[in-house]
Parts: C-alpha cells; structure tokens; sequence
C-alpha cells in the first residue's frame, strides 16, 4: 500500500475532538438577572413561611401549657418550637407570638419569678453558686404563664367561665380554694404560714380534712404544690425538731399577688364597715413590712466577715448554729402567739 493511503486511513480512523462551545459573559444571557430575583424572593418567602410556623407552634405550646398549669420554659420552646437553625430567631419569633396572644386571645406571656431561698441551706448553697460562676449568672427569664391583658370589666365569671374540664363547678373550687389558701399565706407574718396554722384557717371554712366533692386536703395541697402556688419549707430546728412552713410559689405570685388578696380580702369584708381596712391591708401586704422580715433573715445567714476577708471554720459554725436558734426562738415565740389566738377565738365563742 503506498504511504499517502496509509496515512490518510490513519487519519480517518482517529476520533475528532469535540466542539467546544464559546463562553457566555453573564452580560450575555438577559434571564440570569430575573432568575437570581427571583430566587431570593423564594428565600425570603421560605424565611417568612418558617417565621410564621414557629409563631403559631409558641402560641399553640403555650396555651396547652396554661391549659395544664404548667410553665412554659425557655428549653421547651428551643427544643419544640425553633428550628435547629434558627436558635438565634427567639427573640423575634416571641415578640410576634406576643402579639398574637394579645390580639387573638387577650393574653400575655409573663415570666415567672424564681423560687425563693427560704432555709439557710438553701441560701448559702446559692451564695457558693454565685461565687464559682463569676458572672456568668442571666437574669433573663427562663419560664412563663399566661395572663389575662382584658380589662377589669370584662373578668367577670360571666364572661370568663370555669373551663369545662374535668367540670366547671371542680374548677370554680379549685381556683376558690387555692386563692384562699394564697391569701392566708400571704396575710401571714413574712409571707410564710406554719402548717398547724394553714390547718387551723381551713378548718374555719370545713375544708380541714376533705374538700372538691370529696378528695382530701393534703391531697389537693399537693396539687397547689405541683401546679406552682405554693411551696412546702421543711426545715430542722437546733433542738433537732422539723418546722414546715408553705409560702407562695411562683404561679401564686403572678396569678393572684398581693392586689388579689386585697380583692378577696374586701370581697369578705364588703358588708362591714371598717374605717382602718385600708391600712391594715397595706401593713399586711405593703413591701415595706414583708422586705424587711426578708431583709432580717438575709443578714442573719449571710456569711460572717472579719478584717480582710470572710470568716469560715469553727467561727463560721458557731454563727451557723447562732443562727438557727434565734430562727427556733422566733418560731417558738410565733406559735405561742397563735395559741393565744386561738384561745381568745375559743372564748369568744364560749361567750357568743
């Protein structure tokens, strides 16, 4: 075969390369401007959409919450209601959950305070917490409930009836009971009412052993405990004696606070004419007369400072068990004023 046909066979049987195409400038397609629109328009119609599920899931989440007097924490709403994405979004999706409360249901979402340090246990365990976080320690709330944001005039029971669930006439006494309960509390000498003496005043009103159509009192105390509007305080005295004590809990204070038993308290007394209500109302429930028990208690368990620094060891135990005994002769003085009483009410009733 001659050379000219080989090569030109050669040439043949060899594959081509193929065509490469010319690149296009972005200037060159007129679409890919409308296109990159129109795609941060879908984004920001997803952020939107997402922004308005996470609101309604927060509105839905708190009132079951309310529903089951439970509080609605700050770890529930990350974990059910954002996305893992958007952690960062709380503030933004609760001011607008806010907003839909308000102008849906006529409601708040109003943070809880924080459980007091009632024993002096209690209170140095949160001195030593404080001292090892240094700083680290946010104020901002951590729990809420819903409260009602409608006006005095439309609170009626009328308007606002029980809730139906288990029955409206077991949750009329449900709530009766406990803003009792809350209101002797309260008119008690510190915010803090001995066990013998709640007993004593559900007595009066024959709730002193069954009540709510047949359960039992420590039964339904229990619940107020569990449901946040009270607290039981146990605490062991220097002689080894146990004292218990309930003071208000934190669904008390929001929900019923001190304008609640003022309310209660004239509800009673509305038929009698007592000039000096007012002001014995304010000596009761002022802040003044409850700071300043608090105020003494605080300065007895704080911790003792000599010249330097603080003291600890042997001295800081003697100042400890100083301590606890003037706390059991307060409690023995107080117990000695409520026997009184109740000695006077018993002649009185002797006399009547």
């Amino acid at each position: 075969m001659p050379l000219v046909r080989k090569r030109r066979a050669q040439a043949e049987a060899s594959p081509s390369p193929p065509p490469t195409r010319p690149r296009r400038s972005p200037s060159s397609s007129p679409a890919s401007a409308e296109e990159a629109t129109q795609f941060d328009g879908d984004t920001q119609d997803n952020a939107a959409g997402t922004h308005d599920q996470m609101v309604k899931k927060l509105v839905r989440l708190a009132l079951a919450s309310e529903y089951s007097r439970q509080p609605l924490r700050r770890s529930d709403i990350n974990a059910k209601v954002l996305a893992p994405s958007s952690t960062r979004s709380f503030s933004a999706v609760f001011a607008s959950a806010q907003t839909a409360l308000h102008q849906t249901f006529g409601m708040t979402l109003t943070p809880l305070p924080t459980k007091e340090k009632i024993t002096v246990a209690q209170k140095r365990a949160a001195q030593r917490a404080t001292g090892t976080s240094q700083g680290n320690v946010s104020n901002s709330p951590t729990a809420w409930i819903l409260t009602s944001t409608l006006p005095i005039s439309l609170r009626a029971p009328a308007i606002l009836a029980p809730p139906k669930v288990p029955s409206s006439g077991s949750e009329a006494n449900y709530v009766g009971l406990y803003t009792f309960v809350v209101s002797v509390i309260y008119l008690s000498e510190g915010g803090r009412c001995s066990e013998t003496k709640l007993e004593r005043a559900l007595g009066k009103v024959n709730a002193g052993a069954y009540v709510l159509g047949g359960q039992k009192t420590e039964k339904v105390l229990k619940q107020m405990e569990k449901d946040g509007y009270i607290v039981k305080v146990r605490e062991r005295e220097a002689g080894g004696e146990e004292s218990v004590e309930y003071v208000v809990g934190p669904r008390g204070k929001v929900e019923i606070n001190e304008e609640g038993v003022a309310g209660l308290v004239r509800g009673v007394y509305k038929d009698k004419e007592l000039d000096n209500l007012e002001q014995r109302l304010e000596k009761s429930l002022g802040v003044g007369k409850v700071g300043k028990v608090a105020n003494e208690r605080d300065a007895e368990v704080e911790q003792p400072q000599e010249n330097g620094g603080a003291r600890g060891g042997v001295a800081g135990e003697e100042e400890a068990q100083t301590s606890s005994r003037r706390s059991s002769r307060r409690d023995s003085r107080r117990r000695a004023q409520e026997e009184e009483e109740d000695e006077e009410e018993e002649e009185e009733g002797e006399e009547d």
